[in-house]
């Protein structure tokens, strides 16, 4: 490594009257000893919004010391770092946004910081930037959702002065969607939690709604990816031996997918006796 003579550097060493432009021990210069870094900077100028390692080079005198420190999505080796061998590459690790809805371009930056008697090179900036594409955008859905219930078998009971729904009961809830892009999942959920329901598949297409339970999500099956609006009926029956209720609801949801986000989320109705 380079040395100093005393506290202050060489500043001159001849072979008779002949200047030495450096000199050395071995591989370590030890004239003159400030070493100089002449170069330093991304390979690319870009990279995809998935990210990964991109070279980073480092040219310069043999011994040159110093540290990098990414930020805005750049990672850069710890440490402090020798040039053993110039130029010299180094990996920095770009943190990936491809699956980050709405991330704008960025840049990722490196600074490079001389340590020790390294200098950088007149004149040369001591940060460099890639340039990283933007994230997928996020697409405003047009959604609309309708739910409605009818009483297909008025089954009630009066308690005190209150008629409720019984057990035996049975409603069809028809539903409507449209959307514009690929739907998220559509969950029904019928309310109040009242034990298993009897679910039958009044015309969807192409999947059946899934069995559940009472205030259990009953959910479209997933083989929708590629439909932009689904309608039928969801028939329910409320069951033996479930407790009578003042009234029957059902909500009707829509979940995102990807980076498209539904202008309308849900829709519920409520049907009394």
């Amino acid at each position: 490594m380079p040395i100093n003579l005393f506290n202050n550097p060489l500043s001159s060493i001849k072979l008779g009257v002949n200047d030495i432009l450096k000199g050395y021990i071995g591989n370590n210069q030890i004239f003159p000893n400030d070493t100089e870094i002449t170069a330093a900077a991304f390979t690319d100028s870009n990279i995809a919004n998935t990210g990964g390692n991109t070279p980073y080079v480092v040219s310069g005198d043999i011994g040159s010391s110093f540290t990098l420190t990414g930020s805005n999505g750049a990672t850069a080796p710890s440490g402090t770092q020798v040039i053993s061998v110039s130029p010299a590459t180094y990996q920095i690790a770009i943190a990936d946004q491809s699956n980050i809805c709405g991330s704008p371009q960025r840049t990722p930056q490196v600074i490079i910081t001389p340590q020790g008697n390294t200098t950088l090179a007149s004149g040369l900036s001591n940060t460099d930037t890639i340039t990283q594409a933007a994230g997928p955008p996020n697409v405003s859905n047009t959604t609309t959702l309708s739910v409605s219930i009818t009483n297909t078998n008025r089954v009630t009971v009066t308690q005190g002065s209150s008629v409720l729904w019984a057990p035996g009961a049975s409603f069809a809830v028809n539903i409507s969607v449209t959307t514009q892009q690929t739907l998220g999942s559509i969950t029904l959920t019928p309310s109040p939690a009242i034990g298993n329901w009897t679910i039958t598949n009044g015309g969807f297409t192409p999947q059946a709604w899934n069995s559940g339970t009472a205030g259990v999500d009953l959910v479209w099956d997933g083989s929708n990816a590629g439909l932009n609006g689904v309608s039928g009926t969801a028939n329910i029956t409320i069951p033996a031996g479930a407790t009578p209720m003042t009234s029957f609801s059902a909500s009707l949801t829509i979940g995102n997918i990807n980076c498209y986000s539904a202008t309308v989320t849900s829709a519920s109705d409520t049907i009394f006796p």
